[in-house]
């Protein structure tokens, strides 16, 4: 006889339902001999748990939350795609384990803290991931003043939480020393407003080895945009080219920034990879979009999600603290001209 549901199988087990839930889900409050004892049981009578009845039952939800902001950064198509390499990664753990994944859109910095409210205070979501960390991050202080389990995508200055993160600092510490190792010594920088902690890491990473070169730091060569819109970054290489006419190397902060990159390049009929060297951050958008292909740091978004959910659900297992950091490498494409 196939058992339909929970309550039939904490019967049958002779089990409150908290327990068998829990045993279902791995919880390490729950002894081996359970466990095991409940698996076996729910194997033989072909048991498949409904994770919204089992969460009900538990009167605890196992479902993760994410929440993909539409304004500010990523106020455009393309920045976007970036969030759901990431999700892919996390897919694998969320299908075998069988796990609810809510999935909320905001388009101001108000209503992305409101969906996380909703995750939290009515879908009563204990499992959260947030991402573009900020250097003082008001969501870090909304989940830990509600208990609530999360990692960051991404690390603010006062790390008291789990998370997984690109090194950012090495990553444009590479940039300079394969710069200089093809004879540049000028270079400017478009990051993003340092405000996101990955911003204020790369240019820390990148006046270090400038630092280590022998190099000075030319503020006039340091650009921000506040909105990640090529249009702006184009702007923004215009005016490098009207007060720099020999700058002959561009590093992007961002691979969107590199899209407008290219498209001053293009008006100002300067070539890619001969007139101008462009060096940026992977993704989707410079893997399969630009054109020409851009020599660029890694940044393996699915690698990230992955380990995100796994660190995620690990530590609401084991009430610790983890984190995974991923060292980047220089992708040749062809975009950077060698002067020696």
């Amino acid at each position: 006889m196939r058992i339909v549901n929970i309550i039939e199988l904490a019967k049958k087990l002779n089990l409150s339902i908290t327990t068998v839930s829990r045993a279902l889900g791995g919880y390490s409050d729950v002894s081996e001999v359970t466990r095991k004892r409940v698996m076996d049981f729910a194997k033989k009578h072909n048991y498949n748990p409904n994770p919204y009845a089992s969460n009900l039952a538990s009167h605890k939800s196992n479902a993760v939350g994410f929440v993909i902001p539409l304004y500010g950064l990523n106020n455009n198509t393309l920045n976007q795609i970036s969030y759901f390499k990431f999700v892919a990664g996390m897919s694998t753990k969320i299908n075998q384990d069988n796990i609810l994944f809510y999935m909320l859109f905001a388009n101001s910095a108000k209503e992305e803290m409101e969906s996380y409210k909703k995750l939290v205070e009515v879908n009563k979501v204990k499992n959260i991931i947030i991402h573009n960390v900020q250097t003082d991050d008001k969501r870090i202080e909304y989940l830990n003043s509600k208990k609530i389990n999360f990692v960051a995508w991404g690390r603010s200055k006062k790390i008291d939480y789990s998370w997984v993160d690109l090194d950012n600092e090495l990553a444009t510490e590479l940039i300079v020393d394969y710069l200089y190792s093809k004879g540049h010594q000028s270079f400017a920088f478009i990051n993003v407003s340092e405000k996101y902690n990955f911003a204020h890491l790369r240019k820390k990473g990148f006046q270090k080895a400038l630092k280590k070169h022998s190099l000075k730091f030319d503020k006039s060569l340091y650009q921000t945009t506040s909105l990640e819109d090529p249009s702006f970054s184009k702007e923004i290489t215009i005016n490098l080219f009207k007060k720099n006419p020999e700058l002959n190397c561009i590093i992007c902060s961002t691979e969107y920034s590199s899209v407008g990159a290219i498209q001053a390049c293009a008006e100002l009929n300067k070539k890619i990879g001969e007139d101008i060297s462009i060096i940026t951050f992977d993704g989707p958008v410079v893997e399969s979009l630009t054109n020409p292909k851009l020599t660029a740091i890694s940044h393996p978004l699915e690698e990230l999600g992955t380990n995100a959910i796994n660190i995620l659900l690990g530590t609401e297992k084991k009430k610790q603290l983890s984190n995974y950091l991923v060292k980047p490498h220089i992708i040749e494409r062809g975009s950077v001209k060698s002067l020696i």
